[in-house]
């Protein structure tokens, strides 16, 4: 009967603990934060980084565990971008255009949320997301980005201390002085 009671508890440590590193690991970004993400992506070109963060703010308010549904064919949609399982994800193994398990959307990692979003703005366009047409399109609402300029240089010294090249001219955004 001990040793049932032991196997239990250690079960259900076992288990608060899986539950407390799944919630932490998805968070709500700021609008600086999300900046700074799309600065280092490889995928994004700077002349685009109001549209997404626009499209990020109008589609999860920067939430990457905000998820979605079901929807359109029984989908649901995921993360900072909601993406949805109906196209660009699988629900339950990578798959879909962005080869991308949907869960993987939901975590604090937005890398592959970014590159999923850059394969979606490939195929289909910002009037992909609905939220693009209402809040963002012919530059309405797009995010003031120069109250991030702190956030812009610290990025630049730190990519700089990481020994990558830093070109200024190629790396300014709308406000950059």
């Amino acid at each position: 009967m001990a040793a049932c009671t032991k196997v239990l508890s250690i079960l259900s440590i076992l288990t608060i603990n899986s539950i407390s590193h799944h919630t932490t690991s998805a968070r709500t970004f700021s609008q600086c934060e999300a900046m700074k993400e799309l600065k280092i992506s490889p995928v994004v070109d700077n002349t685009f980084i109001s549209s997404y963060l626009c499209i990020m703010k109008g589609e999860s308010n920067f939430d990457t565990k905000k998820l979605v549904g079901p929807g359109h064919k029984s989908s649901y949609s995921h993360g900072i971008f909601q993406i949805s399982s109906d196209k660009w994800c699988n629900r339950y193994r990578p798959g879909g255009i962005c080869n991308k398990k949907c869960d993987d959307f939901l975590d604090d990692n937005i890398q592959d949320d970014i590159a999923c979003a850059k394969i979606i703005v490939d195929k289909e366009g910002f009037k992909h997301w609905k939220s693009w047409e209402s809040k963002c399109a012919r530059g309405k609402n797009l995010p003031n980005l120069s109250s991030c300029s702190r956030i812009r240089r610290d990025l630049l010294e730190e990519l700089e201390s990481e020994g990558l090249m830093v070109y200024s001219d190629t790396n300014a955004l709308p406000g950059d002085d």
